[in-house]
């Protein structure tokens, strides 16, 4: 996978090669392993990968739907009551941009988050009203 967003490069390789190293040794699905969700619909695709710390949720994301520019980039957020809110920094038509996402875990598998935004802003106005659509569930596969 290739990052563009310039701001995450560095930042998200270290994770990556960080995280990744123990899990090819020793398989294991607790806290602090790397974890790869994709959903894959008539080539619309949506690839994330979650690094689970101690303090925070990091990982990439990336969106590749059919006529549009694919976006890839970098997040960083929390995980509560199994659900992920994270800001999600990625370059679009060579600008970066940032937006807070949202996925809950549902059966083992990752359902995305919509819901108002505040006005001028890319963060959800209340995440307690978020709606979570299962039409695109992001299922576990083995990373890269």
């Amino acid at each position: 996978m290739i990052f563009t967003a310039l701001s995450c490069k560095k930042e998200t390789k270290e994770i990556e090669y960080k995280e990744r190293t123990p899990n090819k040794e020793v398989p294991s699905n607790s806290a602090d392993s790397g974890n790869c969700y994709e959903a894959n619909l008539e080539g619309n695709v949506i690839e994330l990968q979650i690094n689970y710390n101690a303090e925070d949720i990091t990982g990439t994301l990336t969106y590749a739907f059919t006529g549009k520019e694919v976006t890839s980039g970098a997040f960083k957020g929390k995980l509560e009551n199994n659900i992920l809110i994270a800001d999600y920094t990625y370059l679009l038509e060579n600008e970066t941009r940032e937006r807070q996402i949202a996925f809950k875990m549902i059966d083992d598998q990752f359902v995305e988050g919509y819901g108002e935004r505040i006005k001028n802003s890319t963060k959800f106005k209340d995440i307690s009203k978020l709606e979570f659509n299962s039409n695109m569930p992001l299922r576990k596969v083995d990373c890269p």
